[in-house]
């Protein structure tokens, strides 16, 4: 007796809900994709207990007609597709036919639908697969699916599923991602009753971005738009501080399908070389259109991976997209003060409300000031006292340093409380003395702002001597500021406009000096290579090997010269920049990320070579810490306004902050 059994129709529809139903996110995201697909413009889902209890989907989309209800819970039925000619060109989510016969396999379902053209609506009831009722009903245009109780006939799934609320998380991370990649659909998601988050479906993907990331991260993002081999990028990504340490906000839509691109992810983190660290990783919301010949979705059971006839197009669309938008942003990240710290603060001192206890440490006119740290790299400049306050502030002058300014009052590096040498502590003053220094105050009247200096003339000279002595080459863009001083010999603060810009000197003009010495090694493209005395046999896999076979040429454009063999290649010649114990490594790691499509020779070695200037610029750069003339603090400055596109050092740290005029009055209380 043969041992081969044919299952029955209700093992077979378990076994294939195990495949497309893994938990309640699985059965919302089907769902929401046959909404979409339907022409929804709005669509609601609701869950409860994590999508155990109640899963519920309405939308405002085509619906269906009475007689296709019952067809559309069996297997392998599908209005989206009719040949295997239909599945080279797929634009709809779903296609297989596969979603609501194995959802209705293991749960109770009701759907509810209606057409346009339909006096009623028509409602449909079944358990583990078996239709129950179908009954007329009323109900607006669209339809409603309801699911409950799922794996109820299924107690080892159920007994795998995660807490409720891990769940519901499961459940609101997937139909984020659903809801921006498709800005044009109102999508809404209940989680217990309570809304979690609704997009407006305006088709603006910022406005979805933000109702989904939340405002803050919206804007910290840099709009992309781009082509390239016939592939279309458009989207979002972030800014240099909107970084993760994981890629779970790197999002990628493919005809508008969310997946899982190992390719766009490879093109995305490379791109952002230099302008965040290594450490950490960029945040996008990114959507590629092409023909959907070039791209295979029925690959994975879930969708979310897909295959590329070739990822080279896709790479370099997505790389050279972002590369160009990183590298023409023009922006300075905004510092914000604590909102917690505003909770707290009270005036304390003599100005405390009666009555009210003062909070924190209380100011009193006599306290003993803290001592002050001298820097031990700084040589105390030899400077007279000064009794009287200062009445102008510092301006920014390119004068020598012999020649002051009209109108400059200097300023000693550290002021001493009392005029007499040795004194460390205020005098007392008697309560009359303290009204009549009170009183003084208040009958003050302000005294006028200087205007902001202007940038120097044709007359005066445009630039002043770097660090190294050397007088820059490039002048200055006109721009109006004022300096204000330097905070622990490594902190900038300028006056620019209604902002305060706060400038880290060393990643500043590590910086500089980075796209100073990349450009100059900028050349024809092509490395300059070295010859090797005996050939360096490298061994490679039979992908690794196709892809030195066929991209030859271009490999040998970055420095290498190899002949062929049945195993692996024999290197004749190496990039000049490396030594030969790492001239096997580098081949390998080049010929093995063009196999697997995520970089191309010319791209790595760029890498490699941006790399190398790190180190370069950060050694040449002035040292936080240390303390420097002003020529050179004020050529520092001019070249950082002068180039507003230059924004984290080569290590990705941010080289100035950004203080508003308004957050600083929001934190004394000037306006709420």
């Amino acid at each position: 007796m043969g041992k081969i059994n044919v299952l029955s129709f209700d093992v077979a529809n378990l076994i294939a809900a195990g495949e497309v139903v893994e938990r309640p996110s699985s059965v919302l995201k089907e769902l929401i994709e046959n909404s979409i697909d339907a022409g929804a413009t709005e669509v609601v889902a609701e869950i409860k207990r994590g999508g155990v209890a109640l899963i519920r989907v309405s939308d405002n989309g085509c619906g269906m007609d009475k007689e296709d209800l019952p067809v559309a819970l069996q297997r392998h039925a599908t209005s989206k597709i009719h040949g295997k000619e239909d599945l080279s060109s797929i634009m709809t989510l779903g296609f297989r036919g596969e979603a609501l016969a194995a959802i209705s396999s293991v749960s109770e379902v009701t759907i509810i639908t209606k057409t346009k053209e339909a006096e009623s609506a028509s409602m449909l009831t079944s358990e583990g697969g078996h239709v129950i009722d179908i009954t007329e009903v009323g109900a607006a245009d669209g339809t409603t699916v309801v699911v409950e109780n799922l794996f109820y006939n299924v107690p080892a799934r159920r007994k795998f599923l995660k807490k409720d609320a891990t769940e519901a998380m499961n459940v609101a991370a997937l139909v984020e991602r659903v809801a921006l990649s498709r800005p044009d659909i109102s999508i809404q998601l209940l989680i217990d009753g309570e809304e979690k988050f609704k997009t407006p479906g305006d088709g603006d993907l910022l406005h979805t971005i933000s109702a989904v990331l939340g405002r803050d991260f919206a804007k910290k993002t840099l709009h992309i738009d781009g082509e390239a081999n016939g592939i279309r990028v458009t989207g979002y990504i972030g800014t240099s501080e909107n970084v993760r340490k994981n890629r779970n906000l790197e999002n990628f839509f493919i005809n508008g399908r969310y997946v899982k691109s190992l390719t766009a992810a490879a093109a995305l983190e490379k791109a952002y070389t230099s302008y965040i660290a290594p450490e950490c990783f960029p945040a996008c919301v990114i959507s590629l259109s092409m023909s959907p010949s070039s791209v295979d979705v029925n690959v994975h059971p879930a969708k979310l991976e897909v295959k590329f006839s070739d990822e080279r197009p896709v790479f370099e669309a997505v790389y050279h997209t972002v590369r160009r938008t990183l590298e023409s942003a023009a922006y300075r990240p905004e510092m914000t003060l604590g909102k917690d710290a505003l909770k707290d603060t009270r005036t304390v001192g003599a100005f405390v409300p009666l009555g009210e206890k003062p909070k924190g440490e209380q100011i009193t006119l006599g306290a003993t000031p803290p001592p002050l740290r001298e820097n031990p790299y700084r040589t105390p400049p030899t400077r007279p006292s000064y009794d009287a306050p200062v009445s102008a502030p510092r301006t920014v002058s390119y004068a020598p340093p012999t020649q002051r300014a009209a109108g400059h009052t200097d300023i000693p590096d550290r002021l001493s409380v009392a005029s007499g040498a040795g004194h460390t502590q205020t005098p007392e003053m008697t309560p009359r003395e303290s009204l009549d220094l009170l009183r003084a105050y208040r009958d003050a009247s302000p005294a006028p702002t200087p205007p902001p200096v202007a940038r120097p003339t044709e007359s005066a000279p445009t630039s002043a001597p770097t660090p190294d002595g050397q007088t820059p080459a490039t002048p200055f863009t006109d721009t109006s500021y004022r300096y204000v001083g330097e905070a622990f010999d490594c902190y900038l603060m300028v006056e620019v406009g209604d902002d305060l810009l706060v400038i880290d000197k060393h990643a500043a003009h590590e910086r500089i000096l980075f796209e100073e010495i990349k450009k100059s090694h900028e050349s024809d493209g092509r490395v300059a290579s070295q010859s090797l005395l005996l050939p360096l046999p490298v061994s490679l896999t039979p992908e690794e090997l196709s892809a030195a076979t066929e991209y030859q040429s271009e490999l040998l454009s970055v420095g290498f010269e190899y002949d062929l063999d049945a195993s692996g290649v024999s290197l004749t010649a190496i990039p000049d920049a490396i030594g030969a114990s790492d001239a096997a490594d580098l081949f390998v790691s080049m010929t093995a990320e063009i196999a697997a499509g995520r970089g191309t020779p010319a791209n790595t070695e760029a890498i490699r070579r941006e790399k190398a200037l790190y180190q370069i610029a950060c050694k040449a750069a002035i040292k936080g810490g240390r303390h420097y003339e002003r020529p050179v603090i004020d050529w520092l400055i001019a070249k950082v306004l002068s180039l507003p596109d230059i924004i984290v050092c080569p290590h990705g740290r941010p080289i100035a902050y950004r203080l508003s005029k308004r957050e600083l009055d929001r934190r004394f209380d000037r306006i709420k």
